[in-house]
């Protein structure tokens, strides 16, 4: 059995919060990121052991902001992006 690496549930989080501020779903969310449902999958359900570099800035650009913003607690995210999602 594999443990969820905290940074990694992090991460998740505020890009699943992300995407669902703007209306997208898992398969938008893959979409805009170039990646594979199944590299998502390992994301979303803990599996993954690292966070690509190229994904992460991938989701830097996308989301339009600071790669330290998606490793926040996500109550900070909501709190610092809640007026500025499109």
């Amino acid at each position: 059995m594999t443990t969820k690496t905290p940074i990694l549930v992090t991460y998740w989080r505020n890009m699943e919060w992300f995407a669902f501020a703007r209306g997208w779903d898992h398969v938008r969310l893959a979409t805009e990121l170039g990646i594979t449902m199944n590299t998502l999958n390992r994301l979303r359900f803990g599996r993954a052991r690292y966070i690509d570099p190229e994904m992460f800035d991938a989701s830097c650009e996308v989301f339009g902001c600071q790669p330290n913003d998606l490793l926040l607690p996500q109550p900070e995210v909501e709190r610092r992006y809640a007026n500025q999602v499109v």
